[in-house]
């Protein structure tokens, strides 16, 4: 989803700004390699995905521009 200012919106919180994989920090990266998707996915599959540092909805596969 996105908001009418560009930026993207989380789809369960409403939280504007995902980040992708290399823009979170290693206590966020340590966050997310615990999530439920961890065992779905593997660690350079993930690497794709963006996420909502709000309530940790990891969004996979998608491309997801100005995030």
């Amino acid at each position: 989803m996105q908001g009418s200012d560009g930026m993207h919106v989380c789809e369960r919180c409403g939280n504007v700004g995902l980040k992708r994989w290399d823009d979170l920090d290693a206590d966020q990266k340590l966050l997310a390699e615990k999530l439920p998707a961890s065992a779905d996915y593997s660690l350079p599959e993930r690497k794709k995905h963006h996420f909502c540092t709000r309530c940790w909805f990891e969004i996979p596969g998608r491309d997801i521009s100005n995030v």
